[in-house]
């Protein structure tokens, strides 16, 4: 699964897929520490027009009855997204990407689990297949709406911390993802190479969502095995 994440201004302009939000990506607010039902800032087509969204993480279908529920829909997976009752609409109308530089696992250990920090091996820029949907009835009235991130099973450097992974769409194949069919689309998810991706161990302070600081992406020394 994805059950926080790292989100910040993009390292390069000249790489942005989308060259009329350059200002207001540039512009965002950095987060180190992102955790379910927050507001992250989501790239989405909206009726033919590109726009830059703070959602809800965690999706609200509109039959949803208590936003609460949402705890369980931040991650949509891949083997079920175009099928399961509330994934099924937004994959057929609404997919988004999510920008991200890196994102958290857990892994179990005999004191408690750690934290491991996942981001590209040269600290680039992620883009996050995610789906949305427009505000809930039962959404505060300044919250535009709420998002997911669908994830896949986890290979390579990622699949040692975790079974689950967040999909990565490079940056020249958004467009296919965005505005495809729903078959295109979930062709290209599918066909994807997993990204050189490397983790390491961090401080334990990102288990608290208050805990939002760039000190939390600075690698710590395990503990020796007894």
């Amino acid at each position: 699964m994805c059950g926080r994440f790292v989100q910040l201004p993009p390292q390069s302009s000249e790489r942005l897929p989308w060259p009329s939000l350059v200002p207001v990506l540039s512009d965002l607010t950095a987060r180190y520490n992102l955790a379910p039902t927050q507001r992250a800032a989501v790239v989405l087509d909206d009726d033919g027009a590109m726009d830059v969204r703070k959602l809800r993480w965690g999706l609200l279908p509109h039959w949803m009855k208590d936003p609460k529920q949402s705890y369980a829909t931040i991650n949509a997976r891949i083997e079920t997204v175009d099928t399961k009752p509330a994934y099924r609409s937004a994959w057929k109308h609404r997919r988004c990407l999510i920008p991200m530089r890196g994102y958290y696992e857990w892994q179990a250990t005999p004191t408690g689990k750690q934290p491991y920090y996942v981001a590209l091996r040269d600290g680039g820029d992620l883009y996050a297949a995610s789906l949305w949907e427009h505000r809930h009835a039962l959404q505060l009235a300044d919250e535009l709406g709420s998002c997911t991130v669908i994830t896949t099973n986890a290979e390579d450097e990622a699949g040692k911390v975790h079974d689950r992974m967040p999909v990565f769409i490079p940056a020249e194949l958004v467009e296919t993802y965005l505005h495809g069919t729903p078959v295109e689309a979930m062709t290209l998810l599918l066909s994807l190479p997993t990204p050189d991706l490397t983790t390491c161990p961090v401080s334990r302070r990102v288990n608290a969502p208050k805990d939002d600081d760039p000190d939390l992406l600075t690698a710590i020394p395990l503990e020796p095995k007894e």
